[in-house]
Order: structure tokens, then sequence, then C-alpha cells
């Protein structure tokens, strides 16, 4: 075998559907079996490991990670810092950069993508994502499934902040404050909706909208471990109903996901909050949790993308299947 070495990269990338992980995996042509996203490094363009780990990822899966430090075991003395998690030679035969057998110099990273439905670009080849029961069955390289699993076991606590933000009682008390003045207009029956109760709505909503965006220009997006499950809820919220400002709320609807991802938000709250982002956009929602009134004057969902599959998307996140959602909504507002 040629002693050639190639730089390679390649990424175990992870994504959170409702409470479960899956992993990322692409059909590749030339092995006829699925694989993690990865190729060569572009040395004679200076590339580094980590760019070409990144430029793979995005070309192959259509996503764009956001690579994790290094999962080191815990009691590591050293802290962990970005940079490939596993770095192996793999024999490998002729490809695109050499005719004969010769060596690849992988530099194996972790990576996590927050919005599952919403991918960066049009991936090159197909993409399936597994959890952790389909990798054990599945046609992939044995490293794959054996450093998979281990990532399993632990990309919950990796994709986490190294230490939960402490309780904040005060903030806690002032987005519960600020949620019943929210909920306090909006529960009002249609009969006493006067211009003046529409424009108090309008002032509610534009001063939750500034002072939340101060506040996490500040210190980021609240989590449950910080202000609790019902104050997460105000938080989430103010984001939905900041349809005037979509700048902002496609903001939120990035952090939101980046607090599901550690396990400091509701899976619904983002599902809804990203149906919201796409209805505002012209684009048809994934999870149906966006209605209108249709020509009979009925609750419907807004157009929805791959309809066939939205109780399963629905089922994920921990959402009611889409009829009990209409039903429960259309008492809702006949009541």
């Amino acid at each position: 075998m040629d002693s050639t070495r190639h730089l390679t990269a390649s990424t175990f990338l992870f994504a959170r559907f409702g409470a479960s992980w899956r992993m990322c995996v692409i059909a590749h042509p030339r092995h006829g079996s699925y694989r993690r996203p990865g190729g060569h490094v572009l040395e004679d363009q200076a590339e580094t490991p980590q760019d070409a780990a990144m430029r793979k990822a995005l070309e192959e899966s259509g996503y764009r990670p956001r690579l994790l430090p290094a999962p080191l075991p815990e009691g590591y003395p050293h802290p962990a810092v970005p940079g490939p998690w596993w770095t192996v030679d793999i024999a490998a035969g002729p490809d695109s950069r050499a005719d004969g057998r010769h060596l690849h110099r992988d530099h194996v990273f972790v990576g996590v993508v927050p919005l599952t439905y919403e991918p960066q670009g049009p991936p090159a080849l197909p993409v399936r994502w597994v959890d952790r029961d389909a990798l054990e069955v599945l046609d992939t390289p044995t490293d794959t499934k054996v450093l998979g699993a281990h990532l399993f076991d632990v990309i919950g606590a990796v994709a986490r902040p190294r230490t939960a933000a402490a309780p904040d009682e005060e903030l806690a008390t002032e987005l519960l404050r600020r949620m019943e003045l929210d909920q306090e207009v909006r529960l009002l029956p249609p009969a006493s909706r006067t211009p003046e109760v529409m424009e108090r709505w309008q002032e509610i909503d534009r001063d939750n909208r500034i002072w939340l965006e101060q506040l996490l220009a500040v210190r980021g997006w609240p989590g449950i471990s910080e202000v609790g499950e019902r104050a997460a809820t105000a938080v989430w919220l103010f984001a939905q109903h900041s349809d005037p400002a979509p700048d902002f709320q496609l903001r939120c609807r990035d952090l939101l996901a980046e607090a599901v991802l550690a396990g400091e938000a509701d899976p619904r709250h983002s599902a809804l909050l990203q149906d919201r982002v796409r209805i505002a956009q012209g684009r048809p929602q994934v999870f149906g949790t966006q209605l209108y009134a249709d020509e009979a004057g009925e609750l419907a969902p807004a157009p929805l993308w791959e309809a066939e599959q939205v109780d399963l998307r629905r089922l994920e996140v921990g959402l009611e299947p889409l009829e009990d959602y209409l039903h429960a909504c259309r008492q809702t507002a006949v009541g």
C-alpha cells in the first residue's frame, strides 16, 4: 500500500427529535453503504480539518452543524477545546485523490443541528436520521457503529451548557407578570375587544418584545433551569407574539432551538415558533400548529409541508394528533 497519507475530516452529526436523539448518515454511492458526512481536507487551499468537516457536512447532508468541544470523560484534567474528537489512520482504496491504496488520517468531529427541518442547502447525497437501535443494524462501518453508540450515551450531556444557569427568581417573577398581561387581553371574549382593548393588546406585545430583545442581548435565552417551566413558557410566548418584528422572531426561533438541544426548553414551543416563522415567510408549516378560518368559517391548518407525515412529526415533539388539536381549537372557538 502506498505510504501517502491524505488528511480527511468527518462528523458525527446529531439532532433532537423531541426527546430523542438521532444521528445523520448519508448513503454513499461509491461505498454502497451508509457513512457519516466527510471527505478530504483541501490542503492546497490551506483548509483546516475543522473547516473541511463543516464544508463536507453542508455539501453532503445539507446541514451546517455547530461543532461541539471534544466530549472528554468526566473529571478529565484539561478543559474541552474545539477540535477533532478522534484522529485515526484508515486504510483507503483508490479515490479521487489517489489511484491506489493509501492512508486517510481522519479527523473526527461531533456536531449538532438545532433545526432538523431547516437545512441550509440541498444535500448532495440521500440523508437518513437514525436512532441508536437503527444504528446497530445499519449497513455502515464498524467504527461508525461503535463510536456512534458511545456518542448516543453522552450527546445529551455534551450538548448542554457546562454548568446550568443558577435559578433567578426575580427574572421568573417578571416573566410571569408579563405573561399574565399577555394572556389577560387574549382571553377576553370577542365582544369585549373594543378598539381601546386592541390598542392595549398591541402595546403589551410591543412592550414585551422590546423587553425580551434587551434581555436576550444581555444574557441569552433563559432556560428552564434558570426560571422554571412556567416562566420559560412566557419567554416563548413573547417570541411567538412578535410578528411585527420578523427578524427578531427568526432570531428567537434559532435561540429557542438551541435551548431545546440543551434540554432547557420545551420542544413543543420550538415547533410552534418554527411554524409561525414559516407561515410568515410564505412557506408551508411543518407541525400543523398554525390555523386560519377557511371559507366556511371553520378553523383549518395553514398549508402543510408533507402533510401525510405531520402526525409523526407532531408525535416526535410531544404534540397530539392534528385532528385532536383541531377539534380542541374548534371547541374553544365555539365556547
